[in-house]
């Protein structure tokens, strides 16, 4: 029972608070008044009006075409150059794919030469043939190595530079969407088309 009453109170309470801060006058003629935005008369609201549905047009065409940061990280995260392709930066995202093969191709190479040695390593049973066997090893895992380690500095940096890249073309491509609206005679627009003499 006093479990109800005190949950009663409560909502009785917020009510209260919020019927008060509901009796607040409303002052229509302050929200009315157009000349705080600097419109002297009903031209000036038209003109602010086309201006701003201008706008909002470019930025719609902004929205649709612009590149997300994050899918365009997964993208080269994924398959280093992917990222690149995607902002039109095509002969880094071949320089960047090409080393990113090739490391691997290298180092995956190097590795099966290695452990091929490494097994004839482990079947002789001579003291020349174990030595020869072990020195043949060796240099192929270290060139397996360096180029483990070549694959991951090129990937690191084609996670840092897609980033760039996807600013570059969403900076570029901002750029663009004005000089179009500028430059051209027919302009289509999320608003519709407009023919300019």
């Amino acid at each position: 029972m006093k479990k109800k009453l005190l949950i009663f109170t409560l909502v009785l309470s917020m009510l209260g608070i919020f019927g008060v801060l509901g009796a607040v006058e409303f002052d229509l003629q302050a929200f009315a008044d157009t000349t705080k935005y600097n419109w002297e008369n009903y031209i000036d609201r038209n003109l602010y009006r086309q201006d701003l549905l201008t706008r909002q047009g470019k930025l719609q065409l902004y929205e649709m075409e612009a590149i997300s940061f994050e899918g365009n990280l997964l993208k080269s995260a994924v398959f280093p150059g992917w990222g690149q392709f995607n902002t039109k930066h095509n002969t880094k995202a071949s320089i960047i794919m090409s080393a990113e093969v090739l490391s691997v191709m290298g180092a995956y190479y190097f590795y099966n030469r290695s452990m091929r040695y490494h097994e004839k390593y482990m079947q002789a049973d001579q003291l020349d043939d174990i030595n020869t066997y072990w020195s043949k090893a060796q240099e192929p895992y270290i060139y397996s190595l360096l180029l483990s380690g070549l694959a991951g500095i090129v990937w690191f940096y084609n996670i840092f530079d897609v980033v760039q890249s996807a600013n570059d073309y969403n900076d570029k491509l901002w750029l663009d969407i004005l000089s179009r609206d500028q430059d051209a005679p027919v302009r289509i627009s999320p608003a519709g088309i407009q023919v300019r003499f």
